[in-house]
């Protein structure tokens, strides 16, 4: 009895719960009876060509309900012709948004339809043949496509889960098709085989093109490099740059040196330099193109005179902008280089990124080392003398080798974070540091020789990048990215001794330095700080019409301080924003690709009192607004065929080293001003693919009609000065063939023609004739092109295996120093013409993951100048060897 009473409660209670939760379960059923009596109403109904939205009023009226929905969800422009016969509410909904994943919930007698929430996933993988991996395959997955980079690979991503249809098609292989469906729990993996096909040829789907293909189709005068063909090359950015047309690169010396960006006539700060659009003066004094490997880049961007509004920047000539790998895959990359002149080059990129998480890690470095011993020879033809002394009071002309020109800089770059989330396709947090010493052989040109300056300091930058997609609404994608960063660098002038091209001591001046021969020794150290933000919004109206704007803001703060007579100097502060707004429209059937824009630019700069030395100052502010407007097109006529014009009012605003100086060679000019210009192109390109051959042909000419032109020319034998040129009028024109057989054959030719003229008839207020009117812009290049030949073979040495040799060469026509005006042409100072030569030889094994490169550069050991009396390296010699995984 006890335990019989001792079970009755416990029983009683389970049953009380049983109970309870059946009838919390049951009190949903009426509603789910509702709703499956709504939901799986049969309907028969007929709509002949009408909206979406008055398909649904009639829905409403039939069987009593309401429809709740988001305008976003309907398609103003399309109607519907349908009938439906005994047709499920549920079915009839889902059919009606075709191509939209939909969702249904019932409420009463209201409908709520919404679109499901997509978790993006991606796909990848492997195509190869018989004979190994296949570059160049037209991958298409559903509405995306993509072609397999030279190792096979390929990745699409931001791909919701469904049925897709899987297309791969090759020029000379058969296509397949096949159904596969995308979960989103995992990213899908499709490795594939291609069956050749000897008796039918296939071509590559027109829809299926690179990032360089589509780029190069909008309406912008732009040249994408792809860079993969270059992953094994000694040469770092620039020097690929120097091939493109339009493009001529003049460097003072060997690796890390000084080098001036010019651009269809336009050249120095009128060029905007951008890391994933990025600006360049952000990584600090010691990051440039000339110093990072090629195979750090995916592409290069060469935006000549027009430039989107997407880079934000005041890019008065045009803008370069490389492109890094900002994939989802995991791969590894590291190369060892090493060459004349004791030169040591190391570079690092790799990246591991967690499918099933999405958090990624990225690691990229490089390192730099180099003498730059090379010989120095006197060239009497352009009284380019190197001189030594023999004796009291006596001199010889002799070959030496440079004494005091080592370099060496190193950058690593951490970034970690989060890809392909619904809350965000990428937030990444970067640490960027990089670390430069620079000694300081010559002067402004070769009869200046130092033997103790040098620069060194340290660059760190932290950063946040965001990007998104379909952000709180379809169509509308958002990116933003925040750094701060500090340079310190210090230029180090304490020698009192000025020196030979021998490296013995030519002399002792007191307490004078060497730099500037009438002032003291100095130590002078600088902090620079730069503050940058960027946001860019897109909307996407619809299939034909886009919205962008984009905001940047960049400002720079410069202290200093010379220890050795412990004087603080003045500091000094610039900000400039850029903010653009385009609207960008597709129509005749996708034909003509016009983008129309704005933007606005403010230029602010401080500087601070100078109160010592002969020349004090009182405390000085300068504000600058500007307002430009251009437009970008192409029309298409047919799929080998286009033709664009583009037009820009554009502005580019002083830099910081334009108005302060450097230090060394670069004197201040405080009342230096904002340069603008209108610029035009005009272009036409042609491409044909006929069996496994492919032609090209690019035809462009330019104008510029720029004021205030900011220039430099040289201020004596030590150093030069940035001063603003009235008007100046640039015009030219530029060409590329293109000719390329499967594989094996390569062949590119171009030439590039440009005229700077001066423009300003009369002296400013006066009716005085200025004696260079309609003269050139002195110092600038006008006429330079191109060859470049590749001939390379795979599996002829086993398979995986292929051996490549590169040649390439370039012509450059001499040019004056100074304004024609000035002189006569033989006496006038000139920077020659030249003919420069280089070759190489590549052998990859294991599909290109272990590859050897051997190259020359100025094969005919040529004495070679960029500038006046500044030799360059001569004959060179470089071993490459280079590992990738992927």
């Amino acid at each position: 009895m006890k335990i019989f009473l001792a079970q009755q409660p416990s029983t009683f209670l389970l049953r009380i719960i049983s109970c309870t939760l059946l009838c919390i379960m049951l009190l949903p059923l009426p509603a789910l009876a509702q709703q499956r009596s709504l939901l799986e109403k049969n309907l028969t109904i007929d709509f002949a060509s009408i909206k979406i939205s008055q398909a649904l009023q009639q829905i409403e009226q039939q069987i009593n309900c309401s429809f709740v929905y988001s305008n976003q969800l309907l398609d103003a422009d399309r109607k519907v012709t349908k009938r439906y016969r005994n047709e499920k509410l549920e079915r009839l909904l889902t059919d009606l948004f075709a191509g939209k994943k939909i969702k249904l919930k019932q409420d009463g007698k209201q409908v709520f339809i919404g679109l499901q929430s997509e978790r993006k996933q991606r796909v990848y993988g492997r195509i190869t043949s018989s004979e190994g991996p296949l570059a160049g395959v037209s991958v298409r997955f559903g509405q995306q496509s993509t072609t397999t980079d030279q190792h096979g690979r390929y990745e699409l991503s931001a791909l919701a889960e469904r049925e897709y249809l899987l297309r791969l098609s090759s020029v000379g292989y058969k296509t397949i098709s096949q159904t596969v469906f995308l979960k989103e729990s995992s990213p899908l993996v499709v490795n594939l085989t291609l069956q050749s096909n000897a008796q039918q040829l296939q071509q590559v789907d027109v829809d299926a093109k690179t990032a360089s293909q589509l780029v190069r189709e909008t309406g912008f005068n732009v040249a994408a490099l792809e860079l993969s063909k270059y992953n094994n090359s000694t040469r770092d950015v620039n020097q690929i740059l120097n091939t493109t047309t339009g493009v001529r690169i003049r460097e003072y010396g060997g690796l890390g040196s000084d080098f001036n960006f010019s651009l269809n006539g336009l050249s120095g700060k009128a060029i905007r330099f951008f890391i994933d659009g990025i600006p360049m003066e952000n990584f600090g004094i010691g990051m440039n193109f000339n110093n990072i490997p090629v195979n750090l880049a995916d592409r290069l961007e060469v935006y000549k005179g027009v430039v989107p509004i997407e880079l934000g920047s005041d890019a008065l000539g045009g803008g370069i902008n490389m492109v890094t790998n900002k994939g989802a895959k995991n791969y590894l990359d590291a190369s060892y280089s090493i060459g004349s002149f004791n030169t040591h080059r190391l570079s690092l990129n790799t990246q591991s990124v967690n499918d099933t998480t999405g958090l990624m890690f990225k690691l990229t470095g490089f390192y730099n080392y180099s003498d730059n011993d090379y010989w120095m020879h006197s060239n009497p033809k352009y009284d380019a003398a190197i001189r030594v002394p023999d004796g009291p009071n006596s001199f010889i002309e002799k070959s030496v080798k440079r004494f005091h020109d080592q370099y060496k800089s190193g950058m690593i770059q951490a970034e970690a974070g989060y890809i392909n989330q619904t809350w965000a396709d990428a937030l990444v947090l970067g640490m960027l540091y990089n670390n430069h010493y620079k000694e300081f052989q010559t002067g402004n040109n070769q009869n200046i020789v130092y033997g103790k300056v040098n620069r060194h300091g340290n660059y760190f930058m932290p950063s946040l990048r965001y990007k998104k997609d379909n952000l709180f609404i379809e169509g509308l994608n958002a990116t933003a990215f925040v750094s701060y960063a500090v340079d310190k660098y210090s230029v180090v002038d304490t020698s009192t001794t000025t020196y030979w091209w021998d490296g013995s001591a030519s002399s002792s001046n007191n307490d004078f330095g060497e730099l500037n021969r009438s002032k003291n020794r100095s130590y002078t150290n600088y902090q620079n700080t730069f503050l940058l933000t960027r946001v860019n919004l897109s909307y996407r109206i619809n299939e034909g019409n886009q919205l962008t704007l984009n905001h940047n803001y960049n400002k720079s703060d410069q202290k200093s301080d010379e220890e050795l007579s412990q004087k603080i100097l003045s500091p000094a502060g610039q900000s400039k924003s850029v903010t653009g707004l385009s609207w960008q429209n597709k129509s005749l059937q996708q034909r003509l690709n016009t983008s129309v824009f704005a933007k606005f630019f403010h230029f602010g700069i401080e500087l601070g009192a100078v109160t010592e030395g002969k020349n004090p100052m009182p405390a000085q502010h300068r504000s600058y607004n500007n307002f430009g407007y251009g437009l970008a097109s192409r029309y298409s006529m047919g799929d080998n065929m286009g033709v664009k014009f583009s037009y820009e009012h554009a502005y580019r605003l002083p830099e910081l080293v334009e108005v302060l100086g450097d230090g060394v060679n670069v004197i201040p000019n405080p009342d230096i001003k904002p340069e603008s210009s209108h610029n035009f192109n005009i272009n036409a390109d042609l491409s044909r693919k006929h069996d496994r051959h492919f032609y090209s042909a690019d035809i462009g000419g330019f104008l510029g009609n720029a004021k205030d032109f900011i220039y430099t020319i040289p201020m004596g034998n030590n150093t030069s000065q940035f001063l603003n040129e009235g008007k100046v009028i640039v015009y030219g024109a530029e060409a590329e063939v293109q000719y390329k057989y499967a594989k094996l054959v390569e062949l590119t030719l171009n030439a590039s023609y440009q005229r700077s003229k001066q423009n300003q008839k009369y002296t400013y207020g006066t009716e005085t004739p200025r004696a260079n009117y309609g003269n050139m812009i002195p110092n600038q290049p006008w006429l330079y092109g191109n060859l470049y030949l590749s001939v390379g073979k795979s599996d002829w040495l086993g398979r995986g295996t292929r051996l490549q040799f590169d040649w390439s060469s370039q012509y450059y026509h001499s040019f004056y120093l100074t304004w024609e005006a000035w002189g006569s042409s033989q006496s006038l100072n000139i920077i020659p013409t030249q003919l420069l030569h280089h070759a190489g030889m590549t052998y990859s094994l294991k599909d290109g993951r272990y590859n050897i490169s051997f190259e020359c550069r100025n094969l005919g050991n040529e004495l070679a100048y960029d500038n006046f009396r500044l030799q360059k390296p001569g004959r060179s010699f470089n071993l490459k060897l280079r590992y990738f995984l992927h």
